[in-house]
């Protein structure tokens, strides 16, 4: 299947099970090396076939053009992913992005809002943090060589702890040391980024919805408790970011303080690998006790949502200087009538690409109908 694309808003109309979220879904897969809705990307082969490849081509220019693609493969022994960039094949996610987005004219994001992305607040923290480092990872290359170390070192702490026989202090130590650095560094970045959106996000948000109450970005981690009277800090303009030593001190005195409990259950608890991203309900701080997933309703969560992706988009935009592309999967169940006008008329005032899969027909933009996994 080949689709033609132009600025503006593309419709991909169809009825259920028809292909129009395989459309986004490549897309995605061409921007970020994944899928939105499975972990697994063999999930994304066709039924019974070994082989499918996504290949996007980008006309920067009357002279320059540019092309990615992403090929998956099911072998016999395992399942390979392979990424290519104006046909060169690259080693690692970290080089595609990096490449991608800094070393040649393609530059190519895409941002996504699909019905899982309620699982961002609904879901485990372990999403939320993935959330947090590919955010971020797609506005600063330098991002994902600085996690993966942390994991590296991260892997060595646990398989010592797993050890039956007893843990060198010395070797946790050093460990340890490596983990407040690291470690610091990475809580300090996100940080930096939350505090960055929390002013777009109320903005956003009171105008997607008028009535409804504030919600505030807060980052949980137990490192906080010591330097403020809450594990949470919450990003309502009323402090400062704590330095990276600070953040690294804290750190450390907290590997120490829970050591005794890590050698117990044989795993780290304390570190960025175990914070949260929450979202609270409320006017001022002290009113902030509430949790958007007990007290919002589903409307209002998907208000916080779109809040939240469309001051992704706007920062991504300031930080890169580069026009992303907007990916709308199921608009009609997504956003009630309100919402949608108020997303509509955003982005027709936008010099955006926006692709949005719906059930119903609407009259902006260019339409493109899918029946059978074929556009007609």
């Amino acid at each position: 299947m080949v689709l033609d694309c132009g600025t503006g808003i593309h419709f991909i109309h169809g009825q259920n099970a028809q292909g129009k979220t395989s459309i986004l879904e490549s897309i995605y897969l061409l921007s970020n090396l994944r899928s939105f809705r499975d972990s697994d990307l063999s999930a994304l082969l066709q039924y019974g076939k070994d082989f499918a490849q996504v290949k996007g081509e980008f006309q920067i220019d009357d002279d320059t053009a540019a092309e990615l693609r992403v090929d998956l493969i099911r072998g016999p022994a395992r399942f390979e992913k392979r990424a290519y960039i104006n046909q060169k094949l690259v080693r690692s996610a970290v080089d595609y992005f990096g490449v991608k987005l800094q070393h040649s004219p393609i530059q190519f994001h895409a941002i996504n809002l699909n019905p899982t992305s309620t699982d961002l607040i609904r879901g485990e923290p372990s999403l939320r943090r993935s959330y947090l480092n590919q955010v971020i990872s797609s506005e600063d290359p330098e991002w994902m060589p600085i996690l993966k170390r942390y994991q590296n070192v991260l892997d060595q702490k646990n398989a010592l702890l797993k050890q039956e026989e007893k843990v060198d202090p010395q070797l946790l130590k050093i460990l340890n040391e490596n983990l407040a650095e690291i470690g610091a560094s990475i809580i300090h970045r996100r940080l930096q980024y939350l505090n960055k959106l929390a002013t777009p996000v109320l903005e956003f948000l009171s105008n997607i919805a008028p009535q409804q109450t504030p919600v505030r970005l807060g980052y949980f981690s137990k490192i906080f408790s010591g330097v403020y009277p809450t594990e949470t800090l919450y990003f309502t303009g009323h402090f400062d970011l704590p330095s990276i030593q600070i953040l690294m001190e804290n750190l450390h005195q907290k590997l120490v303080q829970f050591g005794p409990q890590e050698r117990a259950r044989k795993t780290s608890v304390v570190g960025p690998h175990r914070d949260d991203l929450v979202f609270r309900v409320g006017h001022t701080v002290p009113d902030l006790l509430a949790d958007l997933l007990n007290v919002g309703s589903q409307g209002e969560i998907r208000s916080l949502l779109l809040a939240l992706k469309l001051s992704e988009l706007e920062s991504f935009k300031k930080q890169t200087q580069v026009q992303p592309v907007l990916l709308i999967d199921d608009f009609s169940s997504e956003l009630d009538a309100t919402r949608r006008s108020f997303l509509l008329n955003y982005l027709k005032d936008s010099d955006l690409q926006i692709f949005v899969t719906s059930t119903d027909r609407f009259a902006e933009g260019k339409t493109i109908e899918m029946v059978g996994g074929k556009m007609v």
